[in-house]
């Protein structure tokens, strides 16, 4: 079995609707120690002007593309799944104060459009969701025009590690196989991999931390994706109740003893120019 990540299947199940995105992005905006926003600090390396045209891969719902937009950069988003591709359409149609970014529906690895003809590409804490990571960094080479930019966003290696680490011992005690994090696929130690495809890349890195004051939060963020990282995990999500019960627990003996639960969450991002 692939681990969550990677696996199609899951990954369906993850991506079908924007439900679970939402709570986790909602997570990072109100339970964040930073109170600026991450991609406002990602894109600030874009160094975008008007009229350039920006591809944004696994774009989501196109949380960015109106600003984008409204900003005078024409955006052009991507995703491989069809929930995603939906909800991003929808959105960019309720958003835009003129013609919405177009959404195309598409594989990282294989990209449908033409070679040199975006300016910026935009790959937002996508890539460890692709299985060959290397294809899909050689895709957004290939569609980069001379003096264009790719911005590559992923968390640190051992992002959310403290909340890891309780499901992993609430796994191993229920009788589970933990799977590796995310960061295990392709994470910010990984800049001699997208330097074989972008040479001059820079790594920069955004420390932060989520602070939660109770359980609830924190086992809501847990419940939309990482309850699910054991190898025995089954459709139905018949091992959930149990995993989720036993982190609750732990996150409210930490509570209890610290008076919050407190997770670092240190993320970045590559940038390249070509």
């Amino acid at each position: 079995m692939h681990p969550p990540s990677v696996d199609p299947e899951y990954l369906r199940f993850q991506y079908g609707d924007n439900e679970r995105l939402r709570v986790r992005i909602e997570t990072h905006r109100r339970y964040s120690e930073r109170p600026d926003d991450f991609v406002d600090w990602a894109l600030g390396h874009a160094a975008l002007r008007p009229g350039q045209r920006l591809l944004d891969v696994g774009c989501g719902d196109g949380g960015c593309h109106a600003p984008l937009c409204r900003r005078g950069v024409r955006v052009v988003g991507l995703d491989r799944s069809a929930g995603m591709v939906r909800a991003a359409r929808q959105r960019a149609i309720a958003e835009a104060a003129g013609p919405p970014a177009p959404v195309l529906q598409g594989d990282a690895q294989a990209l449908p459009i033409g070679n040199a003809c975006v300016d910026r590409a935009l790959a937002a804490h996508m890539l460890y969701h692709v299985p060959d990571v290397r294809a899909a960094l050689r895709e957004l080479r290939r569609v980069l025009r001379p003096g264009g930019r790719v911005i590559l966003t992923t968390n640190a290696a051992d992002h959310s590690q403290r909340l890891y680490a309780l499901h992993a011992a609430a796994a191993r005690a229920l009788g589970y196989t933990p799977t590796e994090p995310p960061g295990a696929h392709f994470s910010l130690d990984h800049l001699e991999l997208v330097r074989e495809v972008f040479p001059g890349a820079d790594r920069h890195v955004r420390r932060d931390a989520f602070v939660f004051p109770d359980a609830a939060p924190a086992l809501r963020y847990y419940a939309s994706g990482r309850v699910d990282g054991i190898r025995e995990r089954v459709p139905d999500g018949a091992h959930r109740p149990a995993l989720l019960a036993a982190v609750e627990a732990r996150i409210k003996e930490i509570v209890a003893r610290e008076g919050a639960f407190r997770v670092p969450k240190d993320a970045g991002c590559f940038v390249a120019d070509v």
